[in-house]
């Protein structure tokens, strides 16, 4: 199997969707109604703000088709006296007729290199812990990063992706605006 990572372009958006329909709905087969937040709207919001960063965000393509997607966004760390500078990993995806053959991690680990050329400092994500701790990451309570103040959240994960990234920054994790209703809310 020969898949190759890339830069999303426009003309991907269509299959992306579907990408990210069919593995987000694989997971959550109950949830039929597309008004609600689902992960596709989220990676469409992200696109058609000043947080969409093109560099970051891949897809895996196998014989002409997209069959994986992977998206970067900026966030801050909101410390108690400075913000600290960051980055999210949310949403990644591969179609259900292509899970577990391994594109998931080629794209996390392609997004991890291509953020560490860039000259990023950290990664963080909202996940499964078996799953990321693979690529190196660490809960990021080990660094008093948190949702909030108890800096308890057994899914938020950090990643050094240079050596001493996270020395010194600990706080809240802001995420970009896209990633909020209009509540203000985190979706």
């Amino acid at each position: 199997m020969e898949i190759f990572i890339r830069k999303e372009t426009k003309e991907d958006y269509d299959q992306i969707r579907e990408v990210i329909k069919s593995a987000f709905k694989a997971m959550k087969a109950n949830e039929e109604n597309d008004n609600e937040f689902n992960e596709w709207t989220l990676a469409e919001k992200i696109r058609k703000s000043e947080y969409y960063i093109n560099d970051l965000s891949l897809v895996a393509v196998k014989n002409g088709t997209v069959v994986g997607h992977i998206m970067f966004t900026p966030l801050k760390i909101k410390g108690d006296v400075q913000n600290y500078e960051s980055l999210d990993l949310a949403p990644v995806s591969v179609h259900v007729d292509f899970q577990n053959q391994g594109i998931g991690k080629l794209l996390v680990q392609s997004g991890i290199d291509r953020a560490k050329a860039l000259g990023y400092k950290s990664l963080i994500v909202m996940g499964h812990p078996k799953y990321y701790q693979a690529f190196g990451f660490k809960l990021a309570s080990n660094w008093k990063i948190g949702l909030d103040t108890e800096f308890n959240s057994k899914y938020l994960f950090a990643l050094e992706l240079v050596e001493g990234g996270l020395d010194g920054v600990s706080g809240i994790v802001e995420y970009s605006p896209p990633f909020y209703n209009e509540n203000g809310e985190l979706i």
